[in-house]
C-alpha cells in the first residue's frame, strides 16, 4: 500500500467513484452544465489515474534497479542506494531500503509528472470529455425525438401549423 502506483490506484478508484456522481447531481447548476462538468471530470480522473499509475511504477522499477543493497562496489545496479545503508543493522536495512525506494519514486515521479500533465493528460482528458459529450448530445437528441414522436398532441399542433402556414402561403415566421 505504501509503493506509489497503488496510492494512484486506489485514489483513482475512489474518484471514479464519487466525484462524478457529485458533478451531475450540482444543484448550482443547469442539467446540461452538470452533466458536462461530469464529463469533464472523468475525463480528467482517467487520464490522470492512467498516465499515474504508468509513470509511477515506471519509475519504482526504475528505482528498484539502481538501489541494490551490495554496496561494496560501485555499479549501475547500486547508483541511487544511500551509502549509510551499510551501517545500519541488517534487521533494519530491508524496511530501511524498501522506504528509501517508495519516498525516492514518488519524488522523482511528481517532478516528472509536471512534464506528462501538459504533454499527456490534457489531451487524453479532452479527447474523452468530447467523445462523453457527444455521445450525451446524441443520447439527448435522440430523448427529444421519441418524445416528440410519441407525444399525439405535439404533433397534432406541429400539422395544425403547417397547414395554417400553407393556407395562407407562409414561408417563414414564428411559432402561433
Amino acid at each position: 500500500m505504501g509503493r506509489p502506483f497503488e496510492n494512484r490506484l486506489i485514489m483513482g478508484a475512489t474518484a471514479i467513484a464519487t466525484q462524478p456522481f457529485i458533478d451531475e447531481h450540482n444543484k448550482r447548476v443547469d442539467k446540461g452544465t452538470a452533466r458536462t462538468s461530469r464529463n469533464r471530470t472523468i475525463g480528467k480522473i482517467i487520464a490522470g489515474t492512467t498516465v499515474g499509475c504508468i509513470v509511477r511504477s515506471s519509475i519504482y522499477k526504475l528505482i528498484q534497479k539502481t538501489t541494490a543493497e551490495d554496496i561494496s562496489i560501485d555499479r549501475w545496479d547500486n547508483f541511487l542506494t544511500p551509502r549509510g545503508s551499510s551501517k545500519v543493522s541488517p534487521h533494519l536495512q530491508k524496511n530501511m531500503l524498501r522506504n528509501y525506494r517508495t519516498a525516492v519514486s514518488t519524488v522523482i515521479a511528481m517532478l516528472v509528472m509536471i512534464g506528462t500533465n501538459i504533454l499527456f493528460d490534457v489531451p487524453f482528458t479532452n479527447k474523452i470529455s468530447n467523445y462523453l459529450n457527444k455521445k450525451d448530445a446524441k443520447k439527448k437528441a435522440a430523448e427529444l425525438e421519441r418524445k416528440t414522436y410519441n407525444n399525439p398532441s405535439y404533433s397534432t399542433i406541429t400539422n395544425l401549423e403547417n397547414k395554417f402556414k400553407d393556407k395562407f402561403n407562409i414561408s417563414s415566421g414564428g411559432v402561433l
